[in-house]
């Protein structure tokens, strides 16, 4: 909450998890954020579950619902 406004950490939380594909480039072009914040949010939905990683590289990772 002290980066995101209110709307859009809704958001994040509401639609992201509805997604087929979810990736830092996908909450960057859809959202609005910037990469770094992007990566935190994707770890933050994938400790409470409500996604999970599908394929791990070191450069970026994707998560489905």
């Amino acid at each position: 909450m002290v980066v995101l406004d209110k709307p859009t950490y809704e958001r994040l939380f509401k639609e992201v998890p509805t997604y087929k594909l979810i990736s830092q480039s996908v909450l960057v072009d859809r959202l609005k954020l910037n990469g770094s914040l992007a990566r935190v949010a994707l770890k933050e939905l994938t400790a409470q579950g409500l996604i999970k990683p599908l394929t791990i590289h070191h450069a970026q990772v994707i998560y489905s619902k």
